[in-house]
């Protein structure tokens, strides 16, 4: 309240004080003029005189008054502009994106301190510089047609992604907002706009088309091979029966050589196996999931194993977090993961060695690592791995490796490969964790200790 009163006051200083300062001047004046010089007392006129007076003084306070009353308005309005310019230069240096506004002939007039790190120039030396001059040549040519075409047609608004060079040199990439300005009469009066670097989303973009070029390409390897595997099955399999069949009837025969014709049915076993390898790759497999604890088939996939690991000189080393993680799988699939990688693991150790073989449990997920101690892969072998008829074996086929990815994915499980030559090999398996279902026997005892209670 003590405020408001003194603010009131201030309005009607200037009106106050000639009002006082007038009045005094009156009463001085009429006593000197009477008193002092005897001169005789015309009231009317006085009185007249005196309102005029007064009248007079009050109109040049009220004129003083409204004055001042306007300076003090104009300096809170400076004042406000003045606190709004700074927060305005205050966010403008502040923010990543460079902000630019331009005349008519193009020429930059304002530029944020950003454009210094986008650029690589001050803004000093860029002010008054053509804004398409710190474009290649090429982007010139592509870009000033656009800028013409949006005057022309009057556009408000547009947005230009751009390639630029910066002061040091480098290819990037930029994303121009431009605001068009224009007068009454639609004259065209200058830009303000925007620049965003865009030069990692850009990147990762080509990257993933990248990405997806090299999946189709691959995808379409694996669908050739299918078809491949599918028709050489087929056409080889028939008369390798016939000719299985016959080698049987010449072996009963005394005067065959059978140390001949063991070789011969050693490798029509091996056709076999590729044969059956394909025909995985070409056809679709049904894939029955049930819980399963997969620390259970890992012990049973390594006693299998262990023999021939013995004849390597290979030790086989078991480290599970608990003894039993579950995972849906198909189990005879599964199993034929496990066995493809320990075998791998035990061939890649001929003058003896470890395996380590772990199984944990992190996030919801099974971990399962297969580590050697043998010759190691170079980064180009890893990158082929899972590549059809692919293989760094002398007898080797290059299709099982593939055929644990697709019974992997089939589970919606993944592997990777970690090796370096000299230094060993490491495969990582990820598969969904599940939970073991009840046992009807479980559920019914569950059951009647509820009713109980």
């Amino acid at each position: 309240m003590i405020g408001t009163k003194g603010d009131e006051m201030g309005r009607y200083r200037g009106r106050l004080t000639a009002f006082i300062v007038v009045a005094l001047f009156i009463i001085i004046w009429d006593y000197i003029f009477y008193y002092v010089l005897g001169n005789r007392l015309i009231l009317s006129v006085d009185i007249i005189y005196t309102i005029l007076i007064l009248g007079a003084a009050f109109w040049l306070g009220g004129y003083y008054d409204s004055h001042q009353n306007s300076i003090e308005k104009l300096k809170k309005s400076e004042e406000k502009y003045r606190a709004l310019s700074d927060e305005m230069s205050l966010v403008l240096e502040q923010i990543d994106e460079v902000v630019f506004k331009t005349d008519e002939q193009g020429l930059f007039q304002f530029l944020n301190p950003a454009w210094e790190n986008f650029s690589g120039y001050s803004v000093q030396e860029s002010l008054n510089a053509n804004a398409l001059h710190f474009l290649p040549l090429q982007q010139r040519h592509e870009v000033l047609p656009t800028i013409r075409a949006c005057i022309k047609d009057k556009v408000d608004r547009n947005k230009i992604e751009i390639s630029y060079r910066t002061k040091e040199g480098g290819n990037y990439w930029a994303e121009l907002h431009m605001k068009f300005n224009y007068d009454e009469t639609g004259k065209f009066k200058g830009t303000i706009g925007t620049i965003s670097d865009i030069t990692h989303r850009i990147y990762a973009e080509e990257e993933l088309m990248e990405m997806n070029e090299n999946l189709a390409v691959q995808s379409q390897k694996l669908s050739v091979a299918g078809q491949l595997a599918a028709g050489i099955a087929h056409e080889v399999r028939n008369p390798l029966t016939a000719i299985n069949g016959f080698l049987q009837l010449m072996k009963t025969d005394s005067n065959s050589n059978h140390y001949y014709l063991d070789i011969i049915f050693t490798e029509i076993k091996r056709i076999e196996m590729v044969l059956s390898e394909l025909l995985m790759l070409a056809k679709p497999q049904a894939v029955h999931l049930r819980e399963k604890n997969v620390v259970h088939i890992l012990k049973q996939v390594t006693a299998l194993l262990q023999t021939n690991a013995t004849l390597f000189d290979v030790t086989i080393h078991s480290r599970f977090s608990r003894d039993e993680l579950f995972i849906r799988c198909d189990e005879n699939q599964i199993k034929q993961v496990f066995i493809n990688l320990i075998k791998n693991a035990i061939e890649a150790q001929p003058n003896g060695g470890n395996i380590y073989i772990d199984a944990s449990e992190m996030n919801g997920q099974i971990l399962l690592t297969f580590e050697d101690e043998g010759e190691g892969m170079d980064k180009n072998t890893l990158n082929k791995l899972g590549e059809p008829f692919y293989t760094t074996k002398e007898k080797g086929t290059g299709l099982g490796f593939m055929v644990c990815l697709r019974i992997l994915k089939d589970h919606r499980g993944t592997i990777t490969a970690q090796s370096e030559k000299g230094k060993g090999t490491t495969f990582e398996i990820i598969l969904p964790s599940a939970l073991p279902k009840k046992s009807k026997r479980a559920k019914e005892a569950a059951k009647g200790a509820a009713e109980k209670l």
